[in-house]
């Protein structure tokens, strides 16, 4: 299972404003809805992650939103790596028994 990065610590000067986080976010997750791929799924929970850092906590509801989002993308990535180990299994019994 995908660990959640829910207790970043150090603060990055170079991280973009909340706003476009939640742009990037958005537009990942659009992108997610018409294509669901496991990169995307990645992409969206890493930019969900970047979100939980210290410099976006300035409400609650910011920080409660991005926790939430990671969980539910988490929950996404591991469905698409539980997929992909179910397929490589199924190609390896196919492959074995030709």
């Amino acid at each position: 299972m995908q660990a959640m990065n829910l207790n970043v610590t150090h603060y990055d000067p170079s991280l973009p404003d909340a706003e476009s986080v939640m742009a990037s976010l958005l537009y990942i997750a659009t992108l997610y809805i018409r294509k669901p791929t496991y990169e995307l799924a990645r992409q969206a929970l890493r930019l969900a992650e970047t979100l939980t850092a210290p410099e976006y906590a300035e409400s609650e509801l910011i920080c409660r939103v991005s926790r939430r989002m990671c969980v539910q993308w988490t929950l996404l990535v591991n469905e698409h790596e539980q997929g992909r180990s179910k397929s490589a299994t199924l190609t390896n019994r196919l492959v074995n028994h030709e």
